[in-house]
């Protein structure tokens, strides 16, 4: 039955590397692209050396990073909330993420009361309300689920009076970056929600609704999504899954020499001190205790998921981390505590489990979050890893 199914048609190899509109060309000496990296991020640094010139002040640029987790969206949906009533969230001028951390990113990025409309879709969401299971959609999509619930979500609650307060935020020089794993080359592919939220197309509130889906669409549990792109007048597609499939967190443009590249200066006096925050939408290291597996499918699979992204997640966020020393940014890194067990799957969303790791979140937050500042990774040393992330580096 499977052999029967195709899909829509693939880029040609010579033509591998287009973007579909809206998707970030990230060599920033990319000069065919309608979205560099050097354009988008460039402007919110020349915004922020233009204020710390014009001010006798510490100039602060902050940054969000949000992480995949599934059904762990409610302990960063907690904390969010919780800082913000704490009262010194800040204004983040760049926000990144992929998976869940793209169904929270937009209200985090707008800030105050969109804050906290992350309290009802986190404490209330169900796994019904985002795919119903479909066995008939293994054979014609790749997929043991139908997600229809999960797209009538996003178009509900994506509108066009949404869109215009990203676009508003966006031409203030923020920047909401949004990820999704190209499985056609294998490639990260960021989007610059801000300014699809701004162009005058007439396709962009469901290019911004299917770029939330495409980042959150694990492979198997969810079908991809399929990008078109037209190439001299021909239609093809770019196949995108789940952007922690390729990086469980990330943020860009930590290795450019941002001060030459866009050859601006800033008074001897004057600093600008940039924070990056990372919420973790899970443990560190979930899979690290003895838990012998039952010879059952669904076990064995969330273990393999766990093993799989436990392994990634370190990846991604040492490769920030040691992206980061010697740069001046201040690290802070949150993930959920690992002596609460409450979430039984990061891929099933129950009311009573995610509005525990909510409070516990919440809690932490509103009296003050004790963010984790250093880490250290050594893929084997699994008890050294963990003693090390939950001492106080506060």
């Amino acid at each position: 039955m499977t052999s029967c199914v195709t899909r829509p048609p693939a880029i040609p190899a010579s033509d591998f590397d287009t973007l579909p509109w809206g998707a970030l060309a990230l060599d920033i000496n990319a000069d065919n692209s309608e979205y560099t990296l050097k354009e988008s991020m460039g402007e919110v640094l020349r915004k922020k050396i233009h204020e710390a010139n014009a001010g006798d002040s510490t100039t602060a640029l902050n940054i969000l990073a949000l992480s995949g987790g599934g059904s762990g969206g409610a302990y960063g949906a907690g904390l969010l909330n919780g800082w913000k009533d704490h009262g010194d969230i800040p204004q983040f001028d760049i926000v990144t993420s992929v998976s869940t951390g793209s169904i929270m990113s937009s209200f985090a990025f707008l800030g105050g009361d969109y804050i906290d409309q992350l309290d009802s879709i986190f404490r209330n969401l169900e796994t019904s309300d985002l795919y119903v299971s479909s066995w008939l959609s293994l054979f014609n999509g790749a997929t043991l689920n139908d997600p229809t619930p999960l797209k009538n979500l996003l178009r509900d609650g994506i509108d066009e009076q949404f869109l215009a307060e990203i676009a508003r935020e966006h031409q203030k020089g923020r920047r909401l970056y949004m990820g999704t794993t190209n499985l056609d080359t294998g490639q990260l592919v960021v989007w610059d929600m801000g300014a699809i939220a701004s162009s005058d197309r007439t396709d962009k509130l469901q290019r911004y609704r299917d770029i939330i889906y495409a980042s959150s669409a694990v492979p198997i549990i969810f079908p991809p999504h399929f990008f078109n792109l037209d190439i001299d007048g021909n239609s093809y597609s770019q196949m995108h899954v789940d952007g922690g499939v390729y990086s469980n967190v990330f943020m860009i443009g930590l290795y450019v020499d941002w001060m030459s590249e866009l050859q601006l200066t800033i008074k001897n006096d004057i600093k600008i001190k940039t924070n990056l925050y990372m919420i973790a939408n899970r443990k560190y290291r979930e899979r690290h205790a003895y838990d012998p597996m039952p010879l059952k499918f669904s076990p064995v699979f969330d273990a393999f998921i766990t093993v799989e992204t436990d392994l990634l997640f370190d990846r991604s966020v040492y490769r920030i981390y040691n992206s980061i020393q010697d740069r001046n940014i201040d690290f802070h890194i949150a993930t959920i505590p690992q002596d609460a067990n409450h979430i039984q799957s990061m891929m099933e969303f129950v009311p009573k489990e995610m509005r525990a790791i909510y409070g516990i979140a919440y809690d932490k937050a509103s009296n003050g979050y004790p963010w984790k500042k250093e880490i250290r990774w050594n893929e084997y040393d699994l008890q050294g890893d963990k003693d090390q992330l939950n001492s106080n580096h506060h």
